[in-house]
């Protein structure tokens, strides 16, 4: 078995449907019902169809340790702000399979009308072992505050930020994220950094994300964003999906001095705006995988921004991007970069960009980039920075602009 084909079949092996012993269902028909089987920490709940609409005024918290199955047949919980608080809150780190379920909060939050809350969040205590799975199906979250959907295994709660350095301490656990026809709409304007799916994960434990079907639309944030420190790999596979309209809380467009309005905005003097998808990794651990039929569009910074760093040749980047249309993005439409001695492999076949792509490996390791049948807008930027190797392939691809290679050859 070749790396690569052990790279997928690691994530296919963790793409395996949530197991266990079915608990038995407790049916809910109303506000009042849903809450008091969550506080009796009922893992299996069903809402019952029709049910429709229900209103929240304060969190709904799952304590248990059992793998909450929620059921939601359509249901729609509409939150107000809820004081900054959540409103589905698995207060324990339990496994979640959610499906069929809207969570809207009141929206109309930007850098001038702060505050509000996370749609959904998974709080992984120090203590979790194992991996901690957290399935969504046909689930829509919109205009929270906060992240749409906040998985963290990190000590340092929200201040457990940006990927840079990979600060704080977590569980041994790994974090495993499964979505399918999932929409995160609108969420992240009541704080800087809210994004629309973010995942924290400190300690021992990687991050798995698979993504297929979804969209993630209107987010002040990144779209999603995937930031894992210390030991872990980070491994995606994402298909079929839609990013639009991301990263727009700091912007100067709506407002004429972001940063003195919010001060975390302040990136070296410029708006600190956010990506479509954005993987930060660091200290040991790779990022593998691939991205496939997904539409980049509009985006107030990068498209995909994919970046690791730490020492060590553990550290590799192993990617493939296949059909990729990107247009209207502010800055790269892909940027790839490894900042400590490993390696950086990307494959690259049918892409559409208007704009920049660039790959960059800053120390030892080497480099490979393959394009194939694609055409990029403007201009391909490679650049081998250390004492490694770098190459590019390109074969029936157009690059409307400048290569601007750095120390690579093209074979």
């Amino acid at each position: 078995m070749n790396k690569k084909t052990m790279h997928l079949s690691i994530i296919a092996a963790l793409a395996l449907p949530l197991t266990g012993i079915a608990a038995p269902a407790t049916l809910v028909s109303d506000e009042v019902s849903l809450r008091a089987a969550l506080d009796a920490g009922q893992s299996h709940i069903i809402v019952s169809p029709g049910t429709g609409n229900i209103s929240v005024t304060e969190p709904l918290v799952y304590g248990g340790e059992a793998m909450l199955k929620l059921d939601g047949h359509g249901l729609v919980i509409n939150a107000g702000d809820l004081a900054g608080q959540p409103v589905l809150h698995l207060s324990n780190g339990a496994d979640a399979d959610l499906s069929d379920l809207s969570i809207v909060g009141p929206g109309g939050y930007s850098i001038e009308n702060t505050g509000g809350g996370k749609g959904i969040f998974v709080e992984v205590p120090e203590t979790r072992e194992g991996i901690v799975n957290v399935k969504l199906t046909n689930v829509l979250v919109s205009n929270t505050g906060n992240h749409g959907v906040h998985i963290s295994d990190c000590s340092l709660g929200d201040d457990c930020g940006g990927g840079q350095g990979g600060g704080g301490d977590g569980s041994p656990a790994s974090i495993h994220v499964e979505l399918t026809n999932v929409t995160i709409d609108g969420a992240g304007f009541g704080k800087q950094d809210a994004d629309g799916i973010r995942v924290d994960d400190r300690g021992d434990g990687g991050i798995v994300f698979n993504a297929t079907g979804s969209t993630f639309v209107n987010v002040g944030g990144d779209g999603v964003e995937l930031d894992e420190g210390n030991e872990g790999d980070v491994q995606i596979n994402v298909r079929n999906s839609h990013f639009e309209n991301n990263g727009a809380y700091c912007s100067d467009e709506f407002v004429d001095d972001p940063l003195a309005l919010d001060p975390a905005c302040n990136d070296d003097g410029d708006p600190d705006v956010d990506d479509a998808f954005d993987i930060d990794e660091a200290g040991p651990g790779s990022i593998l995988g691939n991205v496939t039929n997904v539409d980049i569009i509009a985006n107030y910074d990068e498209g995909l921004d994919f970046d690791s760093e730490g020492e060590g040749s553990n550290n590799a980047i192993d990617l493939d991007f296949i059909n990729i249309y990107a247009r209207n993005n502010a800055d790269e439409a892909i940027k790839v970069s490894e900042e400590g001695g490993a390696s950086v492999r990307v494959y690259m076949r049918n892409i559409d960009i208007g704009g920049d792509v660039e790959v960059e490996e800053e120390d030892e390791g080497d480099l490979q980039v393959s394009i194939n049948a694609s055409r990029i807008g403007d201009d391909l930027k490679l650049s081998e920075e250390g004492d490694g190797n770098g190459n590019v392939k390109l074969r029936g691809t157009t690059i409307d602009d400048d290569k601007d290679f750095n120390n690579i050859d093209e074979i």
